[in-house]
């Protein structure tokens, strides 16, 4: 790995070889097998050529993803479609994919999964490092958890009852996929308690809100 060219806040650093040392361990929904499967799946979504030359993300599933053939087509489906297209996903794309076999709380911990380590890597990428190894995956067996103080809020999932903001309630599903993507998210947004950033909130959010605009990120 190269010597990043700008310094790096050692509690980002911590938070980040967190994240993946818990992508490596049992998850509610998927094994620490799987969990690792998902983030190499979320690597190869950006070079996938099927991807680059189908017309947004449509079903049924097609086995010419990049892939390394370690999760079923369905999660590979999901997952380059969130790395790739996540502008353009539809209720019907999501009705299919859980009608293809993949249970709404393996979804969110999925997309937990998927985003964490994207933060991960593009932070890495953009101070001129190398996405980072991943662990060894860690034994065991998931612990199929989910909440239960849910509502039928006519989303795609059922939304947990706690928290304001849709992204809190949707991945409210699963407690611990939560927990793994603010877990990550919250040290690069002004949400750890321990930031130091060179920029007040304001401008943090001016900041994000134009990066997002420029990627024309759907959320």
């Amino acid at each position: 790995m190269t010597e990043a060219a700008l310094p790096v806040d050692p509690a980002t650093a911590a938070a980040h070889n967190a994240t993946l040392e818990a992508v490596a361990a049992p998850g509610a929904w998927w094994n620490g097998a799987d969990r690792l499967a998902i983030v190499r799946a979320a690597r190869s979504a950006p070079t996938c050529a099927f991807c680059a030359e189908r017309d947004g993300p449509t079903l049924p599933i097609s086995a010419e993803h990049d892939d390394d053939g370690e999760l079923p087509p369905i999660a590979v489906e999901a997952i380059h479609a969130i790395r790739n297209d996540s502008g353009r996903l539809t209720r019907r794309w999501f009705d299919d994919v859980i009608d293809l076999g993949l249970l709404p709380e393996a979804y969110v911990e999925l997309v937990a999964v998927t985003a964490s380590s994207v933060i991960v890597d593009t932070f890495a990428q953009g101070i001129g490092l190398d996405m980072p190894d991943l662990p060894e995956p860690v034994g065991g067996e998931p612990t199929l958890e989910r909440s239960d103080d849910l509502e039928d809020a006519d989303a795609w999932l059922p939304l947990a009852r706690q928290g304001r903001a849709n992204i809190l309630r949707s991945l409210g599903l699963v407690p611990s996929a939560l927990k793994l993507f603010f877990g990550t998210f919250g040290r690069s947004y002004y949400m750890a308690p321990d930031s130091h950033f060179a920029l007040d909130r304001a401008q943090v959010e001016l900041v994000a809100a134009r990066v997002s605009a420029v990627n024309e990120c759907f959320y």
